[in-house]
């Protein structure tokens, strides 16, 4: 096409430089290793750069990390001319969150570039210790103690979570707590207040749990881990119109962890006869509904005992013998109260007692015999013998429906003195029926009390079965909570929104809902049955919500309310 045509002498020397330039070799491939600092501790993060030198699309491939928690934190790329050779760099930032302390080897990173395998340089870091400066004079901190560190089996010991902070964070994550040989019971959802410590302010989070160790020895308590987003001030560097429109701030991870505590459970002493297993302070009382009858009637024997410690495992006292009366069991009662001082409550066992003969009775004391833990020794707690007053039956008589005659010959005759029941009756009418109406509502006012009383009674049971399992009672009225939680959202706020979502999914699935991170909900939906359609709408939700929270305002688009809502419901159905 360019025979015949003359150039000009500018479009020839760009020819000319262009085959030049394409002629000489790119920069070298390669992969470089960078970390902003060799020595931390176990509540700092390490900034971890991967540069990829020669390629824009490949991809390192980290070295195992046992020791860290990795977070991807961005990429920046760069594109350059020097000396008439191009170069390309691509460099991938992590964030590598300390799991303990030690010194660690950070392993060779790998990349692939033209079939060809680069390696960075190993480099190898310390982990130390939390500062020796009191935590007391940080601007966040966290806090786990004990009520006892050497408590008996079986008593209860409270355990108290704190987080206090004077700066903003955000996505806060707590790892879930490890009790290995207590049984747990939680003590109320998070408690948020404020405090003074040492002249400064602080807002406390606080998790109570009741904790009743199950063996003797030595148990341990390991350290709780929290990471979240700490707000460090405005970008400084790199910073757009868009940021300097909206103040978008600069974040830092820090991850923030509790000493481990140590518990020596003592053993109990050598029971006596008749030890209930509770181990606590308690109480033991009897009532009666009426103290004074007659022969035939009924009065009901209430028993109840009440106390703090392990008000879950509360027996049935034994009642002694009362030969004076027939003795029928009614269904238990419980009332437990799962506060933020531990667990008190109790349980009430009632009786029918009929009498069977006059005269003065009594229903004899109860004992039940306890630990107490506070005076290191065995209590027996005793209720009130009750006396009962059983009088004849009225117009009671000896009931004779027969009379021997005195015989005449060798047989005995009988004579009928009275009939118990009236003779049938043998007319022909009698074989009449009533019509249909009739018949409906015979059978409507025959079956009216029965299904009466079965409604009242299924009511009852499922208040009872809600005092006595809060956990069930908390899966039953999740959908129900939610719905109210979404009424009280003003404006669509994203935070409000996200945390609304996962306190549903936390007391559907017995978990601390407020801790939850997308993945985290993802994973926990998935290993409950619920469908992959839905587990991906909920961790595409999440990350919507975090993203408006986190953008301009924290303001959630027209809608995504709406979408919330559905989820819930779906997610209901299928949990």
């Amino acid at each position: 096409m360019l025979a015949g045509r003359r150039l000009s002498p500018l479009v020839t020397a760009a020819l000319l430089a262009g085959a030049w330039l394409v002629g000489r070799p790119a920069a070298a491939q390669s992969i470089q290793a960078e970390i902003d600092r060799t020595e931390a501790t176990v509540e700092d993060q390490l900034r971890l750069t991967l540069t990829v030198i020669g390629s824009q699309s490949a991809q390192p491939v980290l070295p195992p990390l046992p020791e860290f928690e990795v977070i991807a934190a961005g990429t920046s790329k760069q594109w350059s001319f020097s000396n008439g050779r191009a170069s390309s760099r691509v460099a991938y930032t992590y964030l590598l969150l300390p799991r303990s302390e030690g010194e660690f080897e950070i392993g060779a990173a790998t990349v692939e570039i033209d079939d060809q395998l680069h390696s960075s340089r190993p480099i190898r870091v310390r982990i130390v210790a939390t500062s020796a400066e009191p935590r007391q004079s940080r601007d966040l901190f966290l806090t786990a103690s004990l009520s006892t560190s050497s408590p008996f089996v079986g008593q209860q010991v409270l355990f108290t979570w704190r987080l206090y902070r004077r700066l903003r964070i955000a996505d806060a994550r707590l790892d879930p707590f490890e009790f290995e040989g207590f049984l747990v019971e939680d003590l109320g959802d998070v408690r948020e207040f404020e405090t003074t410590v040492n002249g400064q302010t602080f807002l406390v989070s606080e998790i109570r749990k009741a904790l009743f160790p199950q063996e003797t020895g030595t148990l341990t308590i390991p350290p709780t881990r929290l990471s979240c987003q700490v707000v460090v001030g405005r970008q400084q560097s790199g910073r757009g119109a868009f940021d300097d429109l909206f103040g978008r701030p600069a974040t830092a991870t820090r991850v923030l962890r509790s000493d481990p505590l140590a518990v020596e459970v003592r053993p109990l002493p050598q029971p006596p006869p008749g030890f209930s297993g509770l181990v606590g302070s308690f109480e033991l009382a009897s009532s009666v509904s009426q103290d004074r009858l007659r022969a035939g009637e009924s009065t009901t024997l209430v028993v109840e005992v009440s106390g703090r410690g392990n008000v879950q495992m509360i027996p049935e006292p034994r009642l002694p013998e009362m030969p004076a009366f027939k003795v029928y069991d009614d269904k238990p009662g419980a009332d437990i109260v799962r506060g933020s001082s531990g667990m008190s409550g109790s349980r009430s066992f009632r009786k029918a007692l009929v009498a069977q003969r006059p005269g003065e009775h009594a229903v004899p004391p109860l004992e039940l015999v306890y630990f107490d833990p506070e005076a290191e020794s065995y209590r027996t707690a005793r209720s009130a013998e009750i006396p009962l007053a059983v009088e004849a039956a009225e117009g009671q008589e000896e009931l004779r429906l027969t009379e021997t005659i005195a015989p005449s010959t060798g047989k005995v005759a009988v004579r009928i003195l009275a009939e118990d029941i009236l003779p049938l009756y043998g007319g022909v009418d009698a074989l009449t029926q009533p019509g249909r109406p009739e018949r409906r509502r015979l059978a409507l006012g025959l079956l009216t009390p029965p299904l009466a009383y079965l409604g009242l009674w299924a009511a009852a049971r499922r208040r009872r079965r809600y005092r006595e399992d809060r956990a069930l009672a908390r899966r039953q009225r999740a959908a129900a909570r939610a719905r109210r939680r979404l009424k009280r959202v003003d404006g669509g706020d994203a935070e409000a929104l996200s945390r609304c979502l996962r306190e549903f999914v936390g007391d559907k699935l017995g978990l601390e809902g407020v801790a939850l991170t997308p993945p985290e909900v993802r994973n926990h939906l998935a290993r409950h049955g619920v469908d992959e359609a839905a587990v991906a709408s909920a961790g595409r939700l999440l990350d919507r919500l975090e993203a408006a929270q986190y953008g301009a305002g924290g303001k959630t688009p027209d809608g995504l309310s709406g979408e919330v809502a559905d989820l819930i419901r779906q997610l209901d159905r299928q949990l």
